[in-house]
C-alpha cells in the first residue's frame, strides 16, 4: 500500500496517471502520423507508376495527327476547305520541292494583281487623296472590220502579240483575269 496516499478521511485515492496518458497519446498521434505519410508515398508511387505507363505508349490521337503531317510534309495533293458553303480546293507540295521550283522559275515569287477598286494603304497614308482605280470594264465584241481598216490593224495586231505579257500554262492577263472575275480578291 505504498503506491497510496492517505488523506484526511480515510480515504485513498490514486494519481491519475497523467505521464502514461500522454505518452499513449503522443504514441497514437505519431502512428497515425507516420500511417497518413505512408499512404500519400503510397498514392504518389501508384500515380509514377500509372503515369510511366500511359506515357510509354502514343497516344491514337497525336499518331493520327502526326500522320497527317507528315503527309503534308512529304507527299504533294489537294484538299478541300468549306468557306460559307463556298468549296475552296488547297493544292500542297513538299517544302523542298517547292523550294526547286521556285528556284527554277523566280516568277512565281511575284505578287497576284490587284482585284479591281483595290486602294493600297500607301496611297491612303496622305489622308486618302488618291482615289481608288476604276474597274477595267469588260472588252465588247467587235464588228466585223472592212477591208482597209483589217490591212491597217495587221501590222498593229502582231505587234502588240509580240509585245505583251504572253500567258504561260493557261493563266490570263491580269486586265483579262480582273474582268472574267470581279470577286478575285475576295
Amino acid at each position: 500500500m505504498s503506491d497510496h496516499q492517505h488523506y484526511k478521511g480515510g480515504h485513498e485515492l490514486d494519481a491519475p496517471p497523467t505521464r502514461q496518458l500522454f505518452n499513449i497519446v503522443w504514441g497514437l498521434g505519431a502512428i497515425t502520423l507516420l500511417s497518413i505519410l505512408t499512404c500519400v508515398q503510397l498514392f504518389n508511387s501508384q500515380r509514377d507508376e500509372l503515369q510511366k505507363e500511359r506515357y510509354s505508349k502514343t497516344s491514337w490521337r497525336l499518331a493520327e495527327y502526326q500522320a497527317g503531317q507528315d503527309k503534308l510534309r512529304f507527299e504533294s495533293g489537294e484538299y478541300e476547305l468549306n468557306d460559307d458553303g463556298k468549296v475552296v480546293v488547297v493544292k500542297y507540295i513538299p517544302i523542298a520541292r517547292a523550294v526547286e521550283k521556285v528556284l527554277e522559275d523566280p516568277k512565281l515569287l511575284t505578287a497576284a494583281p490587284p482585284p479591281p477598286g483595290f486602294v493600297h494603304p500607301d496611297d491612303m497614308a496622305g489622308g486618302g487623296q488618291a482615289a481608288a482605280a476604276p474597274a477595267p470594264a469588260a472588252k465588247e465584241p467587235e464588228a466585223a472590220p472592212t477591208e482597209a481598216a483589217a490591212a491597217d490593224a495587221a501590222p498593229a495586231g502582231a505587234e502588240g502579240a509580240t509585245a505583251g505579257p504572253a500567258a504561260v500554262d493557261g493563266d490570263a492577263k491580269p486586265a483579262e483575269a480582273g474582268a472574267a472575275e470581279p470577286d478575285a480578291g475576295h
